[in-house]
């Protein structure tokens, strides 16, 4: 879906830090980390998924949340769908801490093994099946509005690109886990295609896009 959360590309927000700045990153958002992790490896979690469901936050919370206060949205939002925890326990929580209340602690070591194993496994994409384009190919990006989630951001729809590499292949977003898989493509954007002239010198930008995405360039068939 096109959301609030597409962002890509605009100006205003402030200045980007990087992760060896100061404050880049806070205790209680490796917190909110670990919580979206540990939720997925366990299974708790019911819903969209990850970035679906972060696009649903409405508007005006997610304009005013930081980046790590929409995953604790998310999170909290999925445990909810699966009924992991229920309505107003969050709440009730908040408030016995308020009170004094300690709060609760747990020791899982194994729980601790199996985590960090699943996060240092590689998932890497199976070959791409007939991809209908290959490396150097031109390609233009379709202009669309897809009613679901998309992995298309708004600012390359319409622009021309090369396709730099076939990545391999994937579940289209916003298809079922079992749904249609296709081949994806890094495609690479001359700074100036997307966003035009500008007195800082050009750049290039790299994105993969899935191929239902994509149609062929100028010169292609």
């Amino acid at each position: 879906m096109d959301g609030v959360h597409d962002m890509g590309g605009m100006q205003g927000f402030g200045d980007v830090l990087r992760p060896d700045s100061d404050g880049a990153i806070r205790s209680w958002e490796l917190r909110v980390f670990a919580l979206n992790m540990l939720s997925g490896i366990q299974g708790l979690e019911g819903g969209p998924g990850f970035r679906a469901r972060i696009e649903s936050m409405p508007a005006e919370r997610y304009l005013e949340a930081s980046y790590y206060e929409r995953w604790l949205w998310r999170v909290e939002q999925d445990l909810l769908a699966g009924g992991t925890i229920a309505p107003g326990e969050v709440e009730g929580w908040m408030e016995r801490l308020r009170a004094g209340e300690a709060a609760a602690t747990s020791s899982d070591p194994a729980l601790v093994t199996r985590t960090v194993d699943e996060l240092r496994k590689p998932y890497p994409l199976p070959a791409a099946t007939n991809p209908r384009f290959a490396a150097g190919d031109r390609v233009r990006v379709r202009r669309m509005r897809p009613p679901t989630h998309n992995r298309c951001p708004r600012y390359v729809r319409g622009a021309a690109g090369v396709v730099e590499r076939v990545q391999g292949e994937d579940h289209v977003p916003g298809a079922a886990s079992d749904g249609p898989r296709e081949a994806v493509y890094g495609v690479v954007f001359a700074s100036e295609e997307l966003w035009g002239p500008s007195a800082e010198r050009a750049w290039t930008v790299r994105i993969d896009l899935w191929e239902s995405y994509l149609e062929p360039g100028e010169g292609e068939s």
